[in-house]
């Protein structure tokens, strides 16, 4: 499976999800975490699947450390919050 019908996979097809993981993995890309940068360059250059990064020994635990974080914090809010977190159409 190629990088772009994993993220389409992950994302269960929803265009708009695509594109937020997109500019998720621009973003890591320009990150100043160098496995960041690494992971989300090959996975755009359809190197490695975002499957193969999170379950990896390398970069598994350098995604795992940011996703903690926010989702310690998104338990954390009120509905409303997180609501507000969600792109609107």
């Amino acid at each position: 499976m190629n990088s772009v019908n994993d993220l389409d996979d992950i994302t269960d097809g929803d265009e708009q999800r695509t594109r937020a993981l997109r500019r998720i993995l621009d973003h890591l890309a320009r990150s100043n975490n160098p496995l960041l940068r690494e992971m989300a360059t090959a996975v755009k250059d359809g190197q490695l699947t975002l499957r193969q990064a999170a379950t990896s020994d390398t970069y598994g635990s350098e995604l795992a450390a940011p996703f903690q974080t926010f989702w310690t914090a998104y338990q954390e809010m009120t509905p409303e919050e997180r609501d507000n977190l969600a792109p609107r159409t």
